[in-house]
């Protein structure tokens, strides 16, 4: 079996590339290790080369594994390359959120390149979604998390202040939340359901979830899990700046489902699939942390679809 590590060199505001990449040759020299190390040229390129790789390994019967050294915008594009191939993919987390990890507590140490190779694999749901974004029609993968509304735009801003000097991960992302709250854009949305109507109005922000976390551990969606064979929608209505204040930190922690009377701000439910319509015409809609502009989309869950590599404890 070969092992193939995509190395993202913008991860983590672009340090520690070649010490990850020394480690890497240390490590599968010392297993005696077949591994390939392939070091991407920019956003889709991970995607490109894990695809073409795919093909080539199925056509050829290969048994081999992927790692998506980078944040979760990296995996999600390994994963969508890899997607229908049953390659497993793993995740070595050199991001600055890194929040699919998050959703395995019990696993080993996912930045220790030893227990990856002899890791284990489980298989995790993913999420379908087809429409038109970025002005072309595109059917891909989430893992993770879909972020509509505050969060997104949340994301968006985070993704600025993380190119600024000492500003990373968690603190990009908070700061971000301040900036946003001062300005508290609703977004108007159209969600169905098999054809029953779900939500016909301005909101606060909607989240599609099918891990638990987002912004470099903020704890969004706590009642999610990855095998369910559901994803989760949340919904949170147009709330005052005092509300939001007041909820926040419950929030962040993922503790807000036990708020008395929270029902009447926030929306939870379990789906297969579901229909997005804005009524703006297009949206902001952020997949595994990468934004995109959106008209109506689909989602679809894609029980067990990949198998994801999980550390050995050893």
């Amino acid at each position: 079996m070969k092992h193939y590590f995509f190395v993202n060199p913008a991860a983590g505001q672009g340090s520690g590339t070649d010490d990850l990449i020394a480690e890497i040759r240390r490590v599968c020299a010392q297993q005696d290790a077949d591994f390939d190390i392939y070091i991407t040229k920019g956003v889709g390129d991970g995607e490109r080369r894990a695809g073409e790789l795919a093909r080539q390994l199925t056509e050829q019967g290969s048994h081999a594994r992927f790692y998506a050294c980078g944040g979760d915008g990296t995996l999600n594009e390994i994963l969508c390359g890899a997607a229908g191939s049953g390659i497993p993919v793993g995740c070595i987390p050199t991001g600055t959120g890194n929040d699919m990890v998050r959703n395995f507590p019990g696993a080993g140490d996912f930045n220790d390149i030893k227990v990856q190779l002899l890791g284990r694999t489980e298989d995790i749901d993913l999420i379908w979604y087809a429409g038109v974004m970025d002005g072309v029609y595109r059917e891909r993968y989430c893992a993770n998390m879909f972020n509509i509304g505050f969060d997104c735009n949340v994301v968006e801003l985070a993704g600025r202040l993380k190119k600024k000097p000492f500003i990373a991960g968690s603190a990009a992302y908070l700061l971000a939340v301040l900036g946003v709250f001062l300005q508290k854009k609703t977004i108007g949305l159209r969600l169905e359901e098999e054809g029953e109507v779900l939500l016909d109005d301005d909101v606060l922000l909607c989240s599609i979830s099918n891990g638990s976390f987002c912004g470099g551990g903020i704890h969004t969606s706590p009642q999610s899990d990855v095998a369910d064979g559901v994803f989760d929608l949340n919904i949170i209505n147009d709330v005052s700046r005092l509300q939001f204040l007041k909820l926040f930190p419950k929030y962040k922690a993922g503790t807000h489902l036990e708020v008395p009377g929270v029902d009447k701000i926030i929306r939870v439910k379990t789906c297969t699939q579901l229909e997005l319509t804005p009524k703006a015409g297009s949206f902001f809609l952020c997949a595994d942390g990468e934004i995109c502009v959106a008209e109506s989309v689909r989602f679809e869950i894609r029980p067990g679809a990949l198998p994801f590599i999980l550390p050995s404890k050893n």
